[in-house]
């Protein structure tokens, strides 16, 4: 993948994930309620090892089990 197509998608796994929401524990929870431009400018300065590291971790969540909102 792309680093474009990579923030897109953590963009949109931060925007409409009803698990990462603060106190979580999520990685991306910190970026939840965030506007677009606000979360691609904080992606901005990733690696791809990072965005396959955070994607990864995010499709394999542990947090998927607790209370989703």
């Amino acid at each position: 993948m792309n680093l474009q197509i990579d923030t897109t998608s953590i963009v949109n796994l931060v925007l409409n994930c009803k698990y990462c929401h603060p106190l979580s524990g999520c990685i991306f929870s910190d970026l939840k309620g965030k506007k677009k431009d606000e979360i691609k400018s904080h992606l901005k300065g990733l690696s791809q090892q990072t965005f396959e590291r955070a994607i990864s971790y995010h499709d394999s969540c542990p947090y998927k089990d607790r209370l989703a909102i």
